[in-house]
């Protein structure tokens, strides 16, 4: 799906075709590959960047569900909506013709302190981010540097988000941020009025693919009606894990935890296994939540980047998890040096 965008798609689209309008998108928004048809790159992390079509009716359906489920009461009343992500796209500029809607998109690429201030100006009701950017605003809204808009609900995707780091976004710009899960795949799930993450079965034929010797999971999904690029029972690479009990929401819908991380960033020495939810919990309980760090598994040891005033305490914290799970291997501390464009990945594994 990744390498061969050519071959999976439905209106008989070359690689070529569909990679240069994605490209586009990227500098001047120019995305249409077909009359109605537009494409577009998901945010990516390494590799093959997942590159997305959208049908005029496709768009129109994505656009539905939503206002239905993101925005709170009437989803006819007149609210300024904002974005923050790598590339704008004319899915999500269809916001503004679905309704009374203002909309705005905050690039990622900008710097953190113009945006912030573009955010500031523009003071949305309805502001979807990558966790990052909702940290950089509440730090910025902590120095006095950033004035909180009179938001009606928060989301970030994109980047996990660690119970800590959400409880201090929610004290520093006022309303809690709630997950919503979206992929090149489709819109997977959202966050009911309670926070909880929901898994949008309406759409979507969700399969639970277990991970060995853990209560978490991969998704295997289909989605039931989208055809521009036909989803049928693709893997995904995330860690999920269903919650057992109902939501007290009353939404029938799955529940899972927010999702923690990337299959292929699990740390593992044979039968050993230490989950990124695991690591940040760990570090979370040294480090204020403001604090920047990234830790990188590897077969020899753990690579634990960061400067903050108690990294090294941090550092044995890790060298404990290790320790608890069986492994006996160094934590080196190193210099941090920020994520690349467009992600935060503080939790990965490296065969180097």
């Amino acid at each position: 799906m990744r390498q061969r965008p050519g071959d999976w798609n439905s209106l008989a689209l070359s690689a070529d075709q569909i990679l240069a309008s994605a490209e586009a998108a990227e500098h001047d928004g120019a995305s249409t590959v077909l009359p109605g048809v537009h494409a577009g790159y998901s945010t990516g992390t390494s590799g093959a960047r997942g590159v997305f079509l959208s049908t005029k009716a496709e768009r129109a359906r994505y656009l539905g569900q939503c206002l239905a489920k993101l925005l709170p009461g009437s989803p006819l009343r007149r609210r300024r909506i904002g974005l923050c992500l790598r590339a704008d796209n004319a899915l999500y500029r269809d916001v503004s013709n679905a309704g009374p809607f203002e909309f705005r998109f905050f690039s990622l690429a900008s710097p953190a302190r113009k945006r912030a201030s573009e955010i500031e100006s523009f003071a949305p009701e309805i502001f979807v981010a990558p966790s990052h950017v909702l940290a950089e605003l509440a730090l910025f809204s902590n120095n006095g540097e950033f004035t909180a808009p009179p938001l009606e609900r928060l989301f970030y995707g994109a980047e996990p988000m660690g119970a800590a780091e959400r409880a201090w976004i929610t004290e520093a710009l006022g309303v809690r941020p709630d997950p919503i899960y979206q992929a090149t795949e489709g819109f997977l799930g959202t966050a009911c009025e309670r926070g909880v993450l929901h898994l949008n079965e309406d759409s979507f034929v969700f399969e639970f693919e277990p991970i060995a010797g853990s209560d978490r999971n991969r998704l295997i999904v289909t989605d039931l009606r989208r055809t521009s690029q036909p989803i049928v029972r693709v893997r995904l690479d995330d860690i999920v894990q269903p919650k057992d009990a109902p939501c007290p929401c009353g939404l029938a819908l799955q529940a899972i935890e927010p999702v923690e991380g990337r299959y292929t960033d699990i740390w593992r020495w044979g039968e050993a296994r230490i989950f990124p939810r695991q690591v940040e919990r760990a570090v979370a309980d040294v480090l204020a939540p403001a604090e920047h760090w990234r830790a990188i598994g590897s077969p020899d040891g753990i690579r634990f980047a960061c400067d903050a005033p108690r990294a090294d305490q941090a550092r044995i914290t890790i060298a404990r998890l290790l320790a608890e799970a069986g492994v006996t291997l160094p934590v080196t501390l190193r210099p941090y040096l920020p994520d690349g464009f467009p992600k935060r990945r503080r939790v990965q594994w490296s065969n180097a």
